[in-house]
Order: structure tokens, then C-alpha cells, then sequence
């Protein structure tokens, strides 16, 4: 994943979900990553062409039954 520092990183939580992160990973377009911190699962990226936080990643989890939520300032 290549940085874009014109724009702030996404993040959301996947809370409880450390043992998913390998199946959450596949989920994941080219620019958003997701990683197990602690208990939970960490997605981090940056919105670019149409695969962005809200309007694919989250729904695409969601379709797999996986919740996740935007973690904001």
C-alpha cells in the first residue's frame, strides 16, 4: 500500500476479531491493510478511485458478517 500524504489515513476497528485477521485481510482492496493489535482487528488505508472506507470495505465486511467502524479524531 503507498502512502498519500494529501490525504489522512482511514481507520476502523474490528473489535474482538484478532483471530479473523487473516480471513478480514482478504476482504481488503490493495489500498487499505488490516493487522491484529491486541484483541482486535486494525484496517488502515486511504480512500483512492472509488474503494473507499465507507462506501466498500466496511460494506464488503459486512457482507461477510464482519463489523466494523470508522475510528475518527
Amino acid at each position: 500500500m503507498s502512502e498519500d500524504n494529501t490525504r489522512p489515513a482511514r481507520i476502523a476497528v474490528m473489535r474482538g476479531q484478532a483471530d479473523r485477521v487473516e480471513t478480514v485481510q482478504r476482504y481488503m482492496p490493495s489500498n487499505y491493510t488490516a493487522q491484529a493489535v491486541g484483541d482486535d482487528v486494525v484496517i488502515v488505508g486511504y480512500d483512492n478511485a472509488g474503494w473507499t472506507l465507507h462506501d466498500y470495505v466496511i460494506p464488503r465486511l459486512a457482507s461477510g458478517l464482519h463489523r466494523a467502524e470508522e475510528v475518527t479524531a
